[in-house]
């Protein structure tokens, strides 16, 4: 196994027990070579003592003019007995010359024969050779007092010596002693001797070692392994969805039986909670499919986007946006029997399924009741009360409802507690001040007061929800109501541009973060129903301004100018009218453009003077391009005016 935790185990165990070894070998190599170092200096003192009490009987002089004499073989065996006796390597007798800084033997012996008949024929007695007396030889020499000396020799090896005098019958020093013991010799056999101590104790602790090893193998590393390879092999067989599973006994009664039965009981646990892993995925996977038909339905019945003409000259354009995968949010726009607009925007209390059947509940008879009832608040009178007798849950709405009168430049709404919305008059934005009524499921005796409010041409009034103002970033900021008039502060926008434009704010503004509520939004905008102009060619630029105002594509307004020009310019030439009515219509994908003159009967289509390409004036683009640019062109003469339709496609592509 690979980093097996056995071989760590022994591994550990083995460097550590080496390194005590080591450590403790060493200081105890250490300890006798200090013991017997200091043993060594008493011996070599002893015995230079003793050799300079016993050479002090002697002549030096006599006994190096007479080296075969009896006095000097005497000394010499004595000497050597003693060289021998003490373990000695060398005993020097020797004269030194302090101002030449030579020496003199008198007699050299060793402890070994080999050596000692070697010294014996290099330094003979009489023997004068260089030497530079060591510090110690001085001092002995000059103070009398013995001493101790280490050094080195590349011939003879590393000696601990001792010096002492030899005086004569005058007590005038005569001859110094060396005694000399060799250290290299002590210091090889105490580690030799410690080196094979250690030797037995490493093989006995490896033997120790192997029977731990087994030991440890036996009781820990293969009821541990067993407990691993139970464990592996349950995941694999999980992942194979293999079911079965055998407890694990390892049968040690200790620590690794409590980890294989705490794991035996897991294993219990883990498969029970398995169980109730798949089956509560089983039902959020219904409960997700469910609730994207769920979604798909709300979105069927309330489109994520809208954008309408309603009665040619009121545009809407609205958006949703639910925080979970369907909500209570809601919006509607729809004509009435008698011809005005409505247009709904609302909230239900609560988000996710139970708020989105609500929503549709309370959509479907707010419509219901405005169209059926022709005053507005006792119609949102009687939605309350069927609210309030139909709401076990007692779920409330806020909403607010304007109905725009398409004969006139007003709007009358009813505040059922929402929000207060945005009118934009001129460019400029501000909130429309109203004193909301109680919101919609609270009390069925709740009063809803109908307010009017002045909308001419061009004038926006945007609904919102409460999720557009309190959407929230990632500093826990609110989007709040000054953002949004910041955002409506805008002369050029139309219906679906001030929807966009917000929610890109909004968009931006959030970054990414988590929605917390439903963001719906619907924008409505009055254009006047028709264009009055005078015959003349200066009047194209209003028809430019107008055409591009629409809530259509950039590229479409372009073509459907071109067509515009080109048949003004000839209504100008060639009608005699005095005053030309433009109006716009727009119903699903198709868009008209109507003009109206006084003129005499002048069918574009057939009864235009013919002109050579060269002859075209600066007003008209010719026939042919009209009819390319259109999809379809309508003329009829009807009440003294000539009235021709340009019709176009909002997907068109000429």
């Amino acid at each position: 196994m690979k980093n097996s935790l056995l071989r760590r185990i022994v591994v550990c165990i083995l460097v550590v027990f080496l390194v005590a070894i080591v450590i403790f070998g060493s200081l105890s190599c250490f300890d006798n070579i200090r013991r017997t170092t200091s043993l060594t200096g008493n011996i070599v003192k002893s015995a230079s003592y003793i050799v300079s009490q016993i050479a002090s009987d002697y002549d030096m002089e006599n006994l190096i003019n007479n080296p075969s004499s009896k006095k000097y073989n005497y000394l010499k065996s004595s000497l050597r007995s003693i060289c021998i006796g003490e373990g000695l390597e060398y005993i020097f007798i020797y004269i030194p010359d302090t101002k030449n800084n030579q020496i003199k033997y008198v007699m050299v012996v060793a402890a070994d024969d080999e050596k000692n008949n070697e010294v014996s024929e290099d330094r003979k007695a009489g023997t004068v050779i260089e030497h530079k007396l060591f510090d110690a030889e001085v001092q002995t020499w000059n103070s009398g007092e013995s001493t101790i000396y280490e050094y080195s020799n590349e011939k003879y090896g590393r000696f601990m010596s001792s010096y002492n005098c030899i005086y004569d019958k005058n007590n005038k020093p005569v001859a110094l002693v060396c005694a000399d013991y060799s250290l290299e010799k002590i210091y090889t056999e105490i580690i030799s001797e410690i080196v094979i101590k250690m030797s037995i104790v490493i093989v006995a602790l490896f033997a120790m070692f192997a029977l731990m090893a087994l030991f440890i193998k036996k009781k820990i590393y293969n009821p541990i392994t067993m407990v691993f390879m139970s464990m592996k092999d349950y995941i694999s067989d999980k992942k194979a969805g293999k079911k079965a599973f055998e407890p694990i006994n390892p049968e040690t009664n200790d620590e690794i039986q409590l980890i294989a039965d705490f794991f035996n009981e897991m294993v219990v646990d883990i498969d029970s909670y398995v169980d109730k892993i798949k089956t509560l995925a089983e039902e959020q996977a219904r409960a997700g499919t469910e609730l994207d038909v769920a979604r798909r339905i709300q979105y069927g019945i309330i489109s994520k986007e809208k954008n309408i003409c309603i009665s040619d000259n009121f545009m809407v354009s609205a958006r949703m946006k639910s925080a979970k995968q369907v909500g209570g949010d809601f919006y509607d726009s729809f004509l009435l029997k008698n011809g005005n607009i409505c247009t709904v925007i609302g909230d239900v209390s609560g988000k996710g399924v139970a708020a989105s059947l609500f929503m549709v509940f309370v959509k479907t008879l707010i419509r219901e009741k405005l169209i059926d009832i022709s005053d507005a608040s006792d119609a949102i009178k009687s939605a309350n009360l069927e609210i309030c007798e139909s709401n076990p849950e007692e779920m409330f709405v806020t909403a607010f409802i304007a109905i725009f009168d398409s004969e006139s430049d007003k709007f009358h709404y009813i505040n059922a507690g929402h929000n207060k919305p945005v009118i934009i008059k001129n460019g400029k934005a501000e909130f429309l001040e109203c004193s909301p009524c109680m919101a919609l499921g609270v009390f069925d005796d709740s009063e809803y007061k109908q307010y009017i409010c002045d909308f001419s041409n061009g004038d926006i009034l945007y609904l919102y929800t409460d999720g557009v103002t309190e959407a929230v970033n990632a500093d826990k900021e609110f989007f709040s109501e000054k953002r949004l008039l910041g955002v409506c502060n805008n002369t050029e926008y139309t219906a679906n541009s001030l929807c966009q434009s917000i929610s890109s704010s909004l968009e931006s503004f959030i970054n990414g973060g988590e929605q917390f509520d439903d963001i719906t939004m619907l924008a409505v905008k009055r254009q006047d129903k028709s264009l009055k102009l005078q015959c003349e060619l200066s009047e194209l630029e209003k028809i430019q301004q107008y055409i591009f105002k629409l809530d259509i594509a950039d590229k479409l307004k372009k073509k459907i100018f071109l067509a515009c020009d080109e048949v003004f310019s000839n209504i100008v030439n060639y009608s005699g009218a005095d005053l030309i009515f433009v109006s716009y219509n727009k119903k699903a994908d198709k868009i008209s453009i109507i003009f109206r003159d006084n003129g005499k009967k002048f069918d574009y289509l057939e009864d235009r003077p013919k002109k050579d390409f060269d002859d075209f004036d600066d007003g008209g683009m010719g026939i042919m391009i009209v009819k390319k640019i259109c999809t379809n062109i309508v003329y009829n003469y009807i009440n003294s005016e000539n009235i021709l339709e340009l019709i176009f496609t909002d997907n068109q592509n000429n």
